[in-house]
């Protein structure tokens, strides 16, 4: 019997992920590692099934990724996040195929792939699950828990980072909390509102449907619904904290308030999620919730290509821990 990944593992002193980050070729690994991974695993005569069959057919190998939908609830930073994963990754023998479940997939045969990454983001997607499963595709989902038996699924707790947000702004006495929410379908929207309720509820704080605005998760979405939101408070009681449910919204939400003349955080403080690179260059500078999404990503391209080279995936269903990170968006 030929050498497992795990043999190498054991006999290298490191986890089956890293072997097989080296052996895929990711630079995610620090050289002396790469160095000795390769040196045991061809002291143990180790052939992956892929690169054999790469060597004899001289053909790359392609792996599909498809997301629920590009055009009308994915911000351009998770979408990036998500494919700088995938892509630290990748050896250099396979080929991406991005696709977007809501525009349709003609021309996108799944027999021709080697396997898929499915960045699922709602509930309707759960038919191209049940139909690639069917057809026996390679299949790891990412971003969305999906109850199917013996799927690869990695997620992020986003309603424990959504209560954690909100938690935080309640112990620094901020009590009139606004939510600037995605998409009602997104699964994301509804485990954000989740957490933030939940936080509320926890505090004994009643949840007041006025404050809660669909921001579709855009930049210009956010904007709208914070001004909205102070609209409709400025004879009552302006919010004084939002919690947006991604960055770009609170981009926006930010831009409305400073074009009123209120002050962040000093008069309303302001937090997002998902921690994009922009976050830490507004003014003032934006606190937000970390999502891992390079991480999930990655990890979920770990595990699909440990699947596509038959080897045992130790964890299958895995949940990432999200961190609350404090700017000067709150005082």
């Amino acid at each position: 019997m030929s050498a497992t990944i795990k043999d190498i593992a054991k006999v290298a002193g490191v986890s089956h992920m890293t072997v097989s980050r080296v052996l895929n070729g990711s630079n995610a690994v620090t050289d002396e590692t790469r160095d000795r991974v390769l040196k045991i695993a061809a002291e143990l005569n180790y052939r992956p099934n892929l690169q054999a069959r790469s060597l004899v057919m001289n053909r790359k190998y392609s792996i599909g990724v498809v997301f629920s939908t590009l055009s009308s609830a994915t911000a351009p930073s998770f979408m990036q996040a998500c494919l700088n994963g995938i892509y630290q990754t990748l050896a250099k023998d396979y080929n991406l195929v991005v696709k977007d479940l809501e525009r349709g997939l003609e021309h996108f045969n799944l027999s021709r792939v080697d396997g898929v990454i499915f960045v699922s983001q709602q509930e309707s997607d759960d038919s191209f699950i049940d139909f690639a499963l069917a057809q026996g595709t390679k299949l790891v989902v990412i971003n969305r828990r999906v109850e199917r038996e013996s799927l690869i699924n990695v997620t992020a707790d986003e309603v424990g980072g959504a209560a954690s947000a909100v938690r935080f702004l309640i112990e620094h006495n901020y009590r009139r909390i606004a939510l600037i929410n995605g998409p009602a379908k997104i699964q994301s929207s509804i485990d954000r509102q989740q957490g933030y309720q939940q936080a509320l509820l926890d505090s004994n704080i009643s949840l007041v449907a006025d404050l809660i605005k669909d921001g579709k998760f855009s930049i210009q979405g956010g904007y709208d619904a914070m001004k909205v939101i102070l609209h409709e408070s400025k004879d009552v009681q302006i919010p004084d904290a939002v919690f947006c449910s991604n960055d770009e919204m609170a981009f926006g939400a930010l831009k409305a308030i400073n074009e009123v003349g209120l002050n962040v955080p000093n008069e309303i403080a302001i937090i997002g999620f998902n921690d994009s690179d922009i976050c830490q260059f507004t003014t003032p500078a934006l606190s937000t919730v970390k999502k891992p999404i390079e991480e999930m990503a990655r990890f979920g391209a770990e595990a699909l290509f440990a699947l596509i080279n038959q080897e045992v995936i130790d964890n299958p269903v895995q949940q990432l821990a999200t961190e609350l990170v404090i700017r000067a968006s709150v005082r």
